[in-house]
C-alpha cells in the first residue's frame, strides 16, 4: 500500500517537499548517482513469529493475558547501507503494524546492500517543528494524531490494549495499558545487517520486511516490563518510557 503524500524517495514527492521547502525534503541519495529502483518497506508486528491481529489475545512473559489494540510508530533516518555506499529511503515514516503491517514505496539507488540503518522515533530536529506546516497525509501532520501539544513533540511508538493476571482467564482482558514513548530522550538508532546481499535493481521494486516481535516489547536479557505497574507512560514517566523503547528496537528484526 503505498501513500503518495508521505516522504519517501519517489520523484513526485521530492519535488513536492522541495517545492514547500518543508523541513523534511530534497536528499539526494549517498554514494554516486546512478539508475533508481523502488525498495516496497513492510513494517509487520508478530507474536512469537505469527502476525499479530488487533484484539487477538497472547500470554506474555508474565504469564499475563495480553490484547494489543493498537501499534503505531515513527521510523527515521532509513537509508540502506553497504561497502559501496549507501542510499537514503525516508527521512521519517509512519507505520501501523498490526493485522498485517502497512507498507511505504521508496525510491533507491540500484546496488547491492548489506544492511539497513533506522531510527526509532522522530529524530530531535523534527521533533521540535510545528505539526501545521506539513499537510495532511504527510507523516508529520498533525492529522495523523501522534502530537503533544502540551509537550510540543510527537509520540514515537504507540502501544495501547489490554491486560488479565490470571492466565486461564476468558473473555476480553478488563485492565488497560497504554504505553506511549515521546521526548528526545527516547529516539533510539539501529543498524541491522541482512542475512544475505540485498539488490535494488534499477527500474524494479524488490521488498523489504521489517518485524516487530511484540512479545519482546516486554522483557529483555536483565529488565522485565510488568504491566501491573508498568502500564502506563504518556511523557510523564520517562523512565518506563525508556526501557519500552530499548525493548521496541531490540524487537525489530529483518526478513
Amino acid at each position: 500500500m503505498m501513500n503518495q503524500n508521505r516522504t519517501h524517495r519517489s520523484v513526485a514527492i521530492v519535488a513536492l517537499s522541495c517545492g514547500m521547502a518543508l523541513l523534511v525534503g530534497c536528499h539526494k541519495p549517498y554514494g554516486t548517482d546512478g539508475p533508481q529502483g523502488l525498495v516496497r518497506l513492510k513494517v509487520e508486528a508478530t507474536w512469537q513469529g505469527q502476525p499479530l491481529q488487533a484484539g487477538s489475545v497472547h500470554l506474555n512473559v508474565t504469564n499475563y493475558r495480553t490484547q494489543v489494540e493498537l501499534l503505531k510508530l515513527y521510523l527515521a533516518e532509513l537509508r540502506l547501507t553497504g561497502p559501496g555506499g549507501a542510499t537514503e529511503l525516508a527521512d521519517i515514516a509512519l507505520f501501523d503494524a498490526l493485522n498485517g503491517g502497512t507498507e511505504e514505496l521508496f525510491e533507491a539507488e540500484a546496488g547491492t546492500y548489506s544492511g539497513l540503518h533506522l531510527g526509532l522515533g522522530v529524530p530531535a530536529a523534527l521533533n521540535a517543528t510545528d505539526p501545521v506546516l506539513y499537510p495532511v497525509g504527510h507523516p508529520l501532520s498533525v492529522s495523523n494524531g501522534t502530537y503533544w501539544t502540551w509537550a510540543t513533540g510527537y509520540r514515537f511508538v504507540m502501544f495501547d490494549g489490554r491486560y488479565d493476571t490470571d492466565p486461564n482467564g476468558t473473555g476480553v482482558p478488563t485492565n488497560l495499558f497504554s504505553i506511549h514513548s515521546g521526548m528526545d530522550p527516547c529516539y533510539r538508532v539501529r543498524d541491522l545487517a541482512f542475512a544475505a546481499p540485498f539488490t535494488v535493481d534499477g527500474g524494479d521494486t524488490t521488498d523489504l520486511v521489517l518485524q516487530l516481535e511484540v512479545d519482546r516489547f516486554f522483557h529483555n536479557a536483565v529488565d522485565t516490563i510488568d504491566l501491573v505497574t508498568d502500564h502506563q507512560a504518556h511523557g510523564d514517566n520517562m523512565p518506563l518510557a525508556m526501557r519500552f523503547s530499548d525493548n521496541v528496537l531490540g524487537s525489530i528484526k529483518v526478513q
